[in-house]
């Protein structure tokens, strides 16, 4: 938290190509093949933000990842669980205004809105396409992530080549509605006779239980871990810890401070999500979805992917996870986002 100096390293970094020279940019002079390894700050909506661009040839397909929260990096994450993806695509993490590096760097940002995040996120795409000569790049969200996805791909869908939904929100309401039955659907087959009664606290709005909409949230999230249906795999669990404190650039940051920092300013935004109104979508779509996940869950996602027209659309199952598959299913999900891009 207290740096005050940041190292940044550029190792060998040069503007690329696709894997075709029918998508390099045109009159751009082709690059040779390099290995990329940024670490940098990059203005994006008129704010220096962390963004970090691994892979083994610049001339693969570019992967710009959207972290869940809002205000929860995931760049340690990706480091930790998700390398192998780099073999085979540039990956591309970025940390969203107010949380993470760029927290770090400018800890009150002027404009911190769910607008201006989905402008920064374009405006990266644009940094990103220019600089590897690709007229698109691949797009994923996770969690909070794919609110911003979802309208950059509704809203610029001439920039993707495919987007991956990994814990789709679509309908929050709904979700949260969904999510407490399942939460009391439990509790009567466990007897819980303590949980049944936090729960019914929840449902009258007891305020001595919780007195905001986002304070009610995160008790009804305690409610799920405590039954496996946020994270399924209590290994990943553990791993997801080891994972935010093994990096030396992300040893010092205070992640509870910076998740409420974003919370505190976005955290409306979430329970106001609500794309049930997208009927058609024109960019291939692939919706990443937990089989144990009850915070967002998946019945509200398979409802509107059944309305959902799209050039190509896939709801791929994770058996062992709950709200992260990325995290509690690394492997599998590594391979499973490779093949979508390969194929």
């Amino acid at each position: 938290m207290k740096r005050a100096v940041y190292l940044f390293i550029l190792i060998p970094f040069l503007a690329c190509q696709n894997n075709s020279n029918k998508n390099n940019t045109a009159g751009e002079e082709t690059i040779k093949d390099t290995v990329v390894n940024v670490r940098s700050l990059i203005e994006l909506g008129g704010e220096k933000q962390y963004v970090e661009m691994t892979g083994v040839s610049s001339k693969n397909p570019v992967l710009l990842f959207l972290h869940g929260g809002p205000g929860w990096p995931q760049t340690p994450h990706l480091r930790y669980f998700n390398t192998d993806l780099t073999k085979s695509v540039t990956l591309v993490s970025w940390d969203q205004a107010g949380c993470g590096k760029s927290y770090m760097h400018n800890p009150d940002p002027k404009n911190l809105s769910l607008e201006q995040l989905v402008q920064d996120a374009h405006e990266l795409t644009q940094v990103l396409k220019k600089k590897f000569q690709q007229d698109k790049i691949y797009l994923a969200g996770f969690s909070w992530g794919t609110v911003l996805g979802m309208h950059l791909i509704n809203k610029y869908p001439e920039d993707y080549a495919a987007y991956f939904g990994i814990s789709q929100i679509i309908d929050m309401g709904k979700s949260i509605v969904v999510s407490r039955d399942w939460i009391k659907q439990q509790a009567k087959l466990k007897k819980d006779k303590q949980m049944l009664k936090r729960l019914a606290l929840l449902e009258n709005n007891d305020t001595s239980f919780c007195k905001t909409t986002l304070d009610c949230f995160f008790k009804k999230y305690e409610m799920l871990t405590e039954y496996g249906g946020a994270i399924f795999s209590k290994e990943a669990e553990a791993e997801i810890k080891i994972a935010e404190s093994k990096y030396d650039d992300y040893k010092n940051y205070d992640w509870l401070k910076g998740f409420f920092y974003s919370v505190s300013r976005l955290g409306n935004t979430i329970f106001e999500t609500n794309f049930t109104g997208i009927t058609e979508l024109k960019v291939p779509v692939y919706f990443f979805v937990g089989r144990h996940d009850q915070s967002l869950p998946a019945i509200v996602t398979e409802d509107f992917y059944n309305k959902l027209k799209a050039p190509k659309k896939e709801m791929v199952w994770f058996e062992g996870s709950g709200h992260e598959p990325l995290e509690e299913e690394p492997d599998n999900f590594n391979k499973s986002v490779i093949a979508r891009i390969k194929n």
